[in-house]
C-alpha cells in the first residue's frame, strides 16, 4: 500500500511539471528500496503483478496495431528507420563488447534493445505541443510504429536465444510460434469474434471477455508451448485488433494496465534501489541515447532526403530511451543474459533520457532558432526562386495544408497572387504540381523574409500552430521594421492575447471563428429550414474542390 501510494503521489507530481510519470513511479521504487522495508515475499508477488502489467500492455499494443499503416508511413520514414536502425545497432554493440566487455550474441540483443524510443513520453508530449499532425511529428510516429514491430519481434526471440543461433532449437521455437499464431488467429477471428458480434450486450460482458480470452491464450502459450507470457499476450491482442470491439476493449482495459504496469516500474526502482549504481555507466548510456540518437537519425535524415527542422524535430524527438528497452531488460536478466549492474544502469539512464529528452523536445523551436544562428552554414537557406524576386502586392501563406488548402482557395476566388511556405516537401512538390507558387521553407526563419520578398508583399497568413514560430515571425518583423498586415493562427485565449501584444494584426482563433460561424448559421435557419441542407451542398462542392482525393 505504501509503495503504491508513494508511486501515485510521485508520478502525480512529474505529470504536473510536464515530465513523465513513469520516472516518478521508478524514483517512488528507489527511494522505498533504499530503506529495505520490503521483504523477499513482497518482491515476489510484485514481480508476479508487474508481469501481468507487461503483458496486459503488450495485449493493448496488439489490440492497437494497425497493420495497414505500414503501407501509409512513407518511403522516408521506412528509409530514416533503415538507416537509423543499422547505425544505432552498430553504435551499441561497439559499445557492448568494447566497454562493457559482453559476448557476441548478449551485445547484439543489448544493442536492439537500446536502439528503441519511447511512444509513451513521444506522444505525450507531441500531444501537448499539438504536433501530432505536422510533418515532423507523422514521422517520428511512423518511425516509433516500425520500432514497436522490432521490439515485438525482439521479445519473441530472446528466450529462444538462450543457447546461441542454434538453427534446430530456432526452427522449434519457429514452429511453435506458427501454431500459437495460427491457432490463436483462427479461434480469435472465427469463434471469438462471433461471440463478440452476436452474443455479448453490454460493455461489462465485454471487457470479462476480452480478459478471458487474454488469460486462454496466456495459458496456451506458457503452459501448452512453454512460450513466453509476452507473446500471448500480443497474439491475443491481435487477434482481437481487427474487430468492431477493440476501441471499447482498449479504453476499459488501459486503467488496470496503468494499475499494474505501475508495478513493474516501481518494481525497477525498487532493484535499483536496493544494489549499488554504477553512475559511470549511467552517465555514458544516457550520452548515448542522447547525442547518439540524435547525431544518427539527423544522419539518417539526411540521408533519406530531409533536412533542416523537419530532420532537427526528429532527431529530438528520437533522444531516449524506451519503455520496452526496460521491459527487454527485465526479460534479459530473468534469463540470464546480463548481471543487475546493467539493469539498473540501463534503468537509470532511461529514466534520465526520458526527462531530458522531455525538456528538448518542449524547447525544440527555441533550440533550432538558436543552433541555426550559431551555425548558419550548417542549416543554409533554401536558394530564392527566381519567380518571386519582382513579386509584389502578393499574399504569403504559412502553410499550404489543412486550414491552409481553405485559405488558398478563398485567396484563389478573390484573385489574390498568393506564395505558400511550407516546411513540408510533400506539400510543396504537391503545390508545385498543381500549378502553385509554393517554397520549402520555415516561418521561423530569419531568411524567410527575403525567400518570400516580404517586404513588397500585401499580407502575411500564418496558419503555423507552433506559438514560438509565430512568435519568432512577429519579432523578426518588428525588428527588421516591416509594418505589412500579419495574420496569425492560436490555439487558447492566453496564446491570441499574447500575438496581439508581439504586433499581430489579427489572430485566427479555430474555436471563437467556428462559433461566430455557427451562430450565424442558426440566425439563418431561424428563417429558413433549409439552411442546414444549403450549407452542407455548399460545404461538399468546396471540399471536394480543395481536397481533391480525399473527400
Amino acid at each position: 500500500m505504501v509503495v503504491f501510494s508513494t508511486a501515485v503521489i510521485l508520478g502525480i507530481a512529474f505529470r504536473l511539471f510536464k515530465l513523465p510519470s513513469i520516472v516518478g513511479q521508478v524514483l517512488a521504487g528507489f527511494l522505498v528500496g533504499l530503506t529495505g522495508i520490503i521483504g523477499n515475499s513482497s518482491l515476489d508477488f510484485m514481480r508476479l503483478l508487474s508481469t501481468l502489467g507487461i503483458t496486459l500492455l503488450l495485449f493493448l499494443v496488439g489490440l492497437e496495431l494497425n497493420w495497414r499503416e505500414l503501407k501509409h508511413v512513407g518511403s522516408a520514414v521506412v528509409k530514416i528507420f533503415l538507416c537509423q536502425t543499422i547505425f544505432l545497432i552498430a553504435l551499441f554493440y561497439f559499445f557492448s563488447i568494447s566497454i562493457l566487455g559482453f559476448q557476441p550474441l548478449n551485445s547484439f540483443v543489448l544493442a536492439i534493445a537500446l536502439s528503441f524510443s519511447s511512444t509513451i513520453v513521444v506522444i505525450k508530449i507531441l500531444s501537448e505541443k499539438r504536433d501530432l499532425g505536422s510533418f515532423s511529428g507523422k514521422l517520428t510516429l511512423g518511425l516509433l510504429l516500425l520500432q514497436d514491430f522490432l521490439a515485438i519481434i525482439l521479445l519473441v526471440l530472446i528466450p529462444g536465444l538462450q543457447n546461441g543461433f542454434d538453427l534446430s532449437g530456432l526452427s522449434v521455437l519457429g514452429m511453435k510460434l506458427l501454431i500459437l499464431l495460427l491457432v490463436i488467429n483462427v479461434a480469435g477471428h472465427l469463434i471469438v469474434g462471433v461471440i463478440m458480434k452476436y452474443l455479448i450486450r453490454s460493455t461489462e460482458d465485454l471487457i470479462l471477455f476480452s480478459l478471458l480470452w487474454f488469460f486462454v491464450c496466456l495459458y496456451f502459450s506458457v503452459q501448452i508451448l512453454g512460450l513466453s507470457a509476452e507473446i500471448g499476450g500480443l497474439l491475443a491482442g491481435v487477434s482481437l485488433s481487427s474487430g468492431w470491439a477493440h476501441y471499447q476493449i482498449v479504453s476499459k482495459v488501459k486503467t488496470l494496465r496503468d494499475i499494474f504496469l505501475t508495478l513493474f516500474f516501481v518494481l525497477l526502482g525498487l532493484e535499483v534501489g536496493s544494489s549499488a549504481v554504477n553512475w559511470s555507466l549511467v552517465f555514458q548510456i544516457t550520452t548515448l541515447a542522447i547525442f547518439g540518437k540524435f547525431g544518427v537519425t539527423q544522419i539518417s535524415c539526411f540521408l533519406a532526403g530531409l533536412k533542416r527542422k523537419i530532420s532537427f524535430a526528429v532527431s529530438l524527438n528520437m533522444t531516449q530511451l524506451s519503455e520496452f528497452s526496460l521491459i527487454v531488460m527485465s526479460i534479459g536478466f530473468s534469463k540470464g543474459y546480463w548481471g543487475n549492474e546493467i539493469v539498473s544502469a540501463v534503468t537509470v539512464a532511461g529514466l534520465l533520457s526520458m526527462v531530458l529528452s522531455t525538456l528538448l523536445m518542449l524547447g525544440t523551436s527555441s533550440i533550432y532558432r538558436f543552433i541555426a544562428k550559431v551555425f548558419p552554414s550548417v542549416f543554409k537557406a533554401t536558394e530564392r526562386d527566381s519567380r518571386v524576386a519582382g513579386l509584389k502586392d502578393h499574399v504569403i501563406l504559412m502553410g499550404g495544408d489543412r486550414t491552409g488548402r481553405s485559405i488558398l482557395a478563398s485567396l484563389k476566388k478573390n484573385g489574390e497572387k498568393v506564395l505558400i511556405v511550407d516546411f513540408n516537401p510533400d506539400v510543396v512538390k504537391n503545390l508545385q504540381n498543381r500549378g502553385e507558387l509554393a517554397i520549402f521553407s520555415d516561418a521561423s526563419d530569419p531568411d524567410v523574409l527575403e525567400l518570400t520578398n516580404l517586404s513588397a508583399a500585401k499580407m502575411v497568413i500564418s496558419t503555423v500552430k507552433d506559438i514560438d514560430d509565430s512568435m519568432a515571425l512577429l519579432s523578426l518583423l518588428k525588428q527588421k521594421g516591416i509594418t505589412v498586415p500579419t495574420i496569425v493562427d492560436a490555439e487558447s485565449a492566453t496564446q491570441a492575447s499574447e500575438l496581439y501584444k508581439a504586433g499581430a494584426s489579427y489572430v485566427i482563433f479555430p474555436h471563437f471563428v467556428s462559433g461566430l460561424h455557427l451562430g450565424l448559421v442558426m440566425k439563418k435557419f431561424g428563417k429558413d429550414t433549409d439552411t442546414l441542407k444549403k450549407y452542407k451542398l455548399r460545404q461538399n462542392e468546396t471540399l471536394k474542390e480543395i481536397y481533391e482525393g480525399e473527400f
